[in-house]
């Protein structure tokens, strides 16, 4: 598919939202969340000018975008008390992996058969793996900024959310009682995977049982 004016709407409401989100972040001291809104203002960009290129669609596009969002709410401290039921860093990693999966798959489509083969099976493979792969570079990501920052908040420190529920560590020494580094990066994998998995469900029930063509 080829964007709109819809698709440019949703650009640039989603890149307003993280202007506000920076401008907030300043507002509650935060501020260890600002690069991360710059690099989700990048990712934005970059999928809207490359929109054409991975067959999106503007539903997709639009999930994507919302699927970042929750992540810079941890200016509200959601991170160490979550508003949900589940902690706040698992539930910003199942949707991004899951909007991940779904753009992998809308890219990889039109070399798949109409029916359900092995070519298509592998392609859908090649798929879950990519989005198992962003979730993977993230925790490296992450692991390269604790080296560099140390504990703090943001996607780049190690702070809240990164060790147990309701915990806050600030040493090694801390993490190594908590088993919060282990802890956290396999509970991260674990919920990539759920979210990759219920992304790749979804494409594959709309193009093999819904049969949608866009």
């Amino acid at each position: 598919m080829v964007r709109g004016k819809r698709d440019k709407l949703i650009a640039f409401i989603g890149i307003l939202i993280f202007l506000v989100l920076i401008a907030l972040a300043y507002l509650v001291n935060v501020t260890a969340f600002v690069n991360d809104s710059i690099i989700f203002i990048v990712l934005i960009l970059f999928f809207y000018f490359t929109f054409d290129k991975w067959n999106l669609s503007t539903a997709l596009f639009a999930f994507l975008i919302l699927s970042f969002i929750p992540h810079n709410l941890g200016i509200f401290g959601y991170y160490l008390n979550s508003p949900i039921f589940i902690q706040w860093d698992h539930f910003t990693h199942f949707f991004p992996i899951m909007a991940f999966s779904m753009i992998f798959f809308r890219f990889l489509k039109p070399y798949m058969d109409d029916r359900f083969s092995f070519k298509t099976f592998l392609l859908i493979l090649v798929a879950l793996t990519a989005a198992l792969g962003i979730g993977t570079f993230i925790e490296k990501a992450e692991f390269a900024g604790f080296l560099i920052n140390g504990f703090g908040e943001g996607g780049f420190a190690f702070g809240a959310g990164d060790a147990c529920a309701g915990q806050v560590v600030t040493t090694i020494e801390e993490i190594d009682a908590f088993g919060g580094g282990w802890f956290n990066t396999m509970w991260d994998l674990i919920y990539n995977f759920f979210g990759a998995l219920i992304g790749i469900i979804i494409m594959s029930i709309s193009k093999f049982i819904l049969k949608k063509t866009n």
